[in-house]
């Protein structure tokens, strides 16, 4: 696995927590199916924008030297904390003609970011420790060309 293709895998490191801690909880709630199919049904204001710009991450990501990965792995949170509250401005306005307060709006973006450099951490750390285990993409590119 080459150091891109590890960080374009850790962007859906958030929906698998999502996933894992909405079931766990439910079997620990003991909740059935419909409040399984509630709380999946209320994600999607947070997952349909991020997965939306995981995707746009994920191409940008592509075939990246480790300083640009690393840029990258703490740039990444500052932009989604930006795209999340555009988007929830966009959506809000459609939905009910106004936007709610700038306030409100300054709160989202201060969580947004701050649970994106939560995740981030994740995989900075394990490319920063495992720097020489991962294949450089200037070796993988070099062995292609060779062939």
């Amino acid at each position: 696995m080459t150091q891109s293709r590890f960080f374009q895998v850790s962007l859906f490191l958030p929906v698998a927590v999502w996933g894992f801690a909405l079931i766990i909880f439910s079997l620990v709630l003991s909740h059935d199916n419909t409040v399984i199919w509630q709380n999946l049904y209320n994600g999607h204001h947070i997952f349909v924008p991020y997965l939306i710009f995981a995707a746009v991450i994920w191409k940008l990501a592509t075939n990246k030297p480790y300083g640009m990965l690393m840029f990258m792995a703490f740039i990444v949170p500052l932009l989604w904390g930006f795209f999340f509250t555009l988007w929830y401005v966009v959506v809000t306005y459609i939905q009910d003609g106004s936007i709610e307060d700038w306030f409100v709006l300054s709160i989202m973006v201060f969580w947004a970011t701050f649970v994106g450099f939560l995740f981030e951490i994740i995989p900075f750390w394990v490319l920063s420790k495992f720097k020489t285990r991962f294949k450089a993409v200037e070796e993988q590119n070099n062995a292609l060309s060779a062939q």
